[in-house]
């Protein structure tokens, strides 16, 4: 599923710098196993990380949700008072979306437990350690596209 048409810009950061409530493209990651896996283009893992917990990252995995799916559940995350110019001036997404604790209960209680987006099948909750990242960038969203949510 592509969800090529709502990104704007991927970069490469260091896996000091993910923060809950936004999203992020992971490329490369070692499994407990030791081994590595390398994905590029649509194998890699787009993921909406929800929470931080004892060196793991909470997320969503986007690739088996419907864009359509996820458009309609980002709209539910977005601040009420939200105007065009908060968009424009944006740096991350975490700063238009409700606030939720650093380990994502909250968030993940309200606006994912038993939502259309968590009911997919596969189900697309997954924790990664955060050590076992070799590659990730943070995925900006368009802003014609996030304004569009309002």
């Amino acid at each position: 599923m592509s969800y090529s048409r709502f990104i704007d810009k991927e970069a490469r950061i260091s896996k000091s710098l993910i923060t809950p409530g936004n999203l992020y493209r992971i490329s490369s990651y070692s499994y407990s196993d030791g081994e590595a896996r390398a994905q590029t283009g649509p194998n890699s893992s787009l993921v909406f990380v929800f929470g931080i917990h004892e060196k793991k990252l909470n997320c969503l995995k986007l690739n088996d949700v419907s864009p359509d799916i996820f458009k309609n559940w980002l709209k539910t995350l977005l601040k009420s008072d939200l105007k065009s110019e908060d968009i424009d001036s944006m740096k991350k997404l975490e700063d238009i979306i409700i606030e939720s604790d650093m380990q994502g209960n909250k968030l993940f209680e309200s606006k994912i437990k038993g939502k259309s987006i968590y009911n997919t099948n596969p189900r697309p909750y997954r924790t990664y350690n955060i050590a076992g990242l070799n590659y990730i960038q943070e995925v900006k969203l368009k802003s014609d596209f996030l304004k569009s949510l309002l």
